[in-house]
Order: structure tokens, then C-alpha cells, then sequence
């Protein structure tokens, strides 16, 4: 069965309750924003610490992402270092769609990937 490109949805504050459709998300645009998601998490907890100071984020995904490095340090806390990453990617899924933006486009000059 094909997925329904538009959703049906009311507004609180209308006073009629009128009906009307909102468009949803396509899945390829859902994972190709979590494939960007990961592989930021994944190249700032793997980025030297002097490339990593160039790099402007929020405190939150750099509290975190500290943690990450710090267990990375550690050597073998596999386990502890998955829950990590998908905490990392947590974090930064509730960052600014600018500052990531900006975190991702920092994190691609400092790399030379672009």
C-alpha cells in the first residue's frame, strides 16, 4: 500500500474545525537528514582537538560531544560509546537547523571535504 503523500490535520484555533491537508516528509528526506545527523556526530567526536576548536557548536553538543571523546580516550567501552553516538545525535537533531548548518559547513572546511 503507497504511503499517503498529504496527511489530514485541524487547527486548534480555529473555531469552525475546519479540516485541511499538510504535507508530509518524504522517508528518503527523513534519512538523508539522519545520515547527516550521524556522520556530523560521528566526524566531530573523530576530529583532532585542535581541528575540533575551529569548529562552532553549542554547549550542549559540545558537553556531549566531549563525553564521546573522552570515552573513545577510554579504549574499549563499546557499549558506552554506541549509547554515546546515538546521544550525540540526539543532541544535535534538537540544534537550530542554522547553527547546524553552520556546524556541518565548519566541520567540512576544517576536514577539506569541500
Amino acid at each position: 500500500m503507497a504511503r499517503k503523500k498529504f496527511q489530514w490535520s485541524r487547527e486548534g484555533d480555529d473555531p469552525d474545525g475546519e479540516v485541511h491537508f499538510t504535507e508530509r516528509t518524504p522517508r528518503n528526506e527523513l534519512r538523508r537528514r539522519k545520515t547527516r545527523v550521524n556522520q556530523l556526530g560521528r566526524n566531530l567526536v573523530n576530529m583532532k582537538a585542535d581541528q575540533l576548536r575551529e569548529v562552532e557548536m553549542p554547549e550542549a553538543v559540545a558537553e556531549a560531544v566531549t563525553e564521546a571523546r573522552r570515552l573513545v580516550a577510554k579504549g574499549n567501552v563499546k557499549g558506552g560509546m554506541k549509547r554515546q553516538m546515538l546521544f550525540v545525535s540526539a543532541v544535535l537533531r534538537g540544534v537550530d537547523e542554522t547553527d547546524f548548518e553552520r556546524m556541518f559547513d565548519d566541520m567540512s572546511r576544517v576536514l577539506g571535504l569541500r
